[in-house]
């Protein structure tokens, strides 16, 4: 008894790694189950549609009539069809574009290389419906209620409402914002391909398209499926920008068909929209996984570092230049200076000095602005909410970052078991739910008490709780990386000196895994503080957060006051995401 005890306390990952995988299994599984089982039953709306019915009951009604009934095109079948195209027209745009400006900083002699290499990546780090309120600013129309917007103002017409919401803007703001995601994922791959490949076979004769055809392609077509499959998942089942440029016309999505369903107490019909959710990105998740393991079949440039020789660009590297800048300048200065000075405008698409204004940073309320609402410096609604980003995203990246370690530690050290297995499956899991779909289900668990935990809809607890699980894919993948890099013999050498775990522990796995740990805390951080569709259906006025601020006052048409609450987003995240790289961390975006 004695033995098999000192043995599990020289190993106690095995106590934490059967810990996390309950913890995994209370969390994940059983949520999604939970909901499966939730969208077969009627819910207190079923009596409204089937007379006689009690809630509880088990049915198929909801299943049918989402995919079958009278109202299944208006339900599902056109809002499916709008998000599948949706996603394949932002990888249309963003793929080829995010590859272009990949292979100009990887590839060739363009100037000033530093800086397009940091500030490319800006519009991935900022919400992804941070150009979708800029369009807003650009494009409203007083057709659709509200104040006008910039081109009403300069040219005294009202845009056509395809330019102002629906299909058009939410492609291009959304293609805006995965153009940095594609093109951080081919960067990496165009900067592995060994320059001799293609010298080669230059010199024995090939063009430059059949070089390009024959080797260089082959060699990244694997990252190339890999950002397309993963910009088409992110694309199908995001929310902030296809709500904020698609609802006020009734341009429903998939994901906004499931905030309608959820937040309208129509649970098991969201539920039923929710799982095609899952499903539809579950499939492409898979087809990513499957596309990664393939790419062994490229590998053909290991064993020695690989030889760059910049191509040079000759009479091409102005226009590169002015594209990169004409990009930055367009899609990353000019929505964030436009938003800027909204924030300034007293009455909103009144571009005149006398209408500028410092009140909704700073003001103490009137009557006649934003219902008398203060400026957001004076208003302890907004304050709290700032409060309550920063409690929420501060202590998510604190447990995600300790969480990361301890799965990493059991992932790494206990490789090769049934347990590194499961917990390496179950901690993946959350990725392939969308945040909208992941908020439904913790809604539906949560909303009353369940076996030992009680109702936590309402509580700062909840919030931390889904985003926690939410992000796990992050700092799990961060802490196995970062324990891949420690070499197990400096554990075993230290236990051959006699000192025990806890020790060790602190004093090498700590240190060394340091950098990996924190940047994965600080991308939950920044993660965290941007979110909007996992906790739209989550928050309450008590747990508001800045996210949904922002939602709830666009909703009202307080622009002026979202936008300078949009502003503080940007700045924090930025700043957050600063500190990753002054800290060195590996986890990059």
């Amino acid at each position: 008894m004695r033995r098999p005890l000192l043995r599990l306390l020289r190993q106690p990952e095995r106590i934490w790694g059967l810990a996390l995988i309950l913890g995994l299994l209370v969390f994940v599984a059983i949520p999604l189950g939970n909901m499966a089982v939730s969208s077969f039953r009627f819910d207190s709306s079923g009596p409204r549609y089937v007379k006689g019915v009690l809630p509880g009951e088990p049915t198929t009604f909801y299943w049918h009539r989402t995919l079958f009934g009278p109202l299944a095109q208006a339900i599902f079948w056109v809002p499916v069809s709008r998000s599948l195209l949706i996603a394949v027209l932002i990888c249309a745009l963003a793929l080829p574009l995010g590859t272009l400006f990949a292979w100009l900083v990887a590839r060739t002699d363009l100037p000033a290389k530093g800086f397009f290499n940091s500030v490319l990546i800006v519009p991935y780090i900022m919400p992804s419906w941070t150009v979708a309120l800029a369009w807003l600013t650009v494009f409203k129309s007083e057709q659709f209620g509200g104040r006008p917007g910039l081109v009403r103002a300069l040219f005294g017409v009202n845009p056509p409402a395809w330019a102002s919401y629906g299909l058009l803007p939410i492609v291009i703001a959304l293609a805006v914002h995965y153009i940095p995601y594609a093109f951080v994922l081919m960067r990496g791959a165009l900067a592995t391909v060994d320059a001799q490949l293609e010298e080669s076979a230059e010199v024995l004769g090939a063009g430059k398209l059949e070089v390009f055809r024959k080797i260089t392609l082959p060699l990244v077509l694997p990252a190339l499926g890999s950002a397309f499959v993963l910009t088409f998942g992110r694309g199908l089942g995001e929310f902030g920008t296809q709500a904020f440029l698609g609802l006020p016309v009734g341009y429903y999505t998939l994901s906004t068909r499931v905030y309608w369903a959820l937040s309208s107490r129509q649970h098991s019909q969201g539920y039923v929209l929710t799982l095609i959710l899952i499903l539809a990105t579950s499939l492409v998740v898979f087809t990513n996984q499957k596309l990664i393991g393939t790419r062994k079949r490229f590998t053909t440039i290991t064993g020695k570092g690989a030889y760059h020789r910049p191509v040079r660009l000759g009479g091409w590297r102005i226009p590169a230049v002015a594209l990169l800048g004409a990009f930055i300048v367009v899609f990353v200065l000019a929505p964030l200076g436009l938003i800027a000075l909204e924030t300034l405008m007293r009455y909103e698409g009144q571009y005149s000095l006398s209408n500028f204004t410092g009140y909704y940073w700073i003001g103490q309320g009137e009557r006649m602005l934003a219902d008398g609402q203060p400026g957001i410096f004076r208003s302890p609604f907004i304050l709290g909410a700032i409060k309550n980003s920063v409690t929420l995203a501060g202590i998510t990246a604190l447990v995600s970052g300790v969480l990361g370690l301890l799965i990493g530690y059991a992932v790494v050290r206990r490789r090769g078991t049934v347990m590194s297995r499961s917990i390496e499956i179950l901690s993946f899991i959350p990725y392939m739910i969308p945040g909208l779909a992941f908020g439904g289900i913790y809604l539906s668990l949560f909303a009353r008490s369940w076996g030992p935990l009680p109702a936590l809809y309402g509580t700062m607890a909840l919030l931390v709780l889904a985003c926690t699980i939410k992000y796990l894919p992050f700092s799990s993948s961060s802490g196995i990386s970062a324990m891949h890099q420690i070499d197990p013999s400096l554990e075993e050498a230290a236990n051959l000196h006699g000192a025990r775990w806890g020790r060790r522990f602190v004093r090498i796995v700590l240190p060394l895994a340091k950098s990996g740990v924190m940047s994965a805390a600080l991308l939950t951080f920044i993660t965290a503080m941007r979110t909007l569709d996992l906790i739209v259906l989550l928050v309450t006025p008590q747990t508001r957060v800045m996210t949904s601020v922002i939602w709830g006052y666009q909703s009202q048409g307080f622009t002026q006051l979202a936008y300078a609450v949009m502003l503080l987003i940007v700045v924090i995240t930025l700043t957050g995401h600063f500190v990753i790289r002054r800290l060195g961390g590996k986890f990059e975006l």
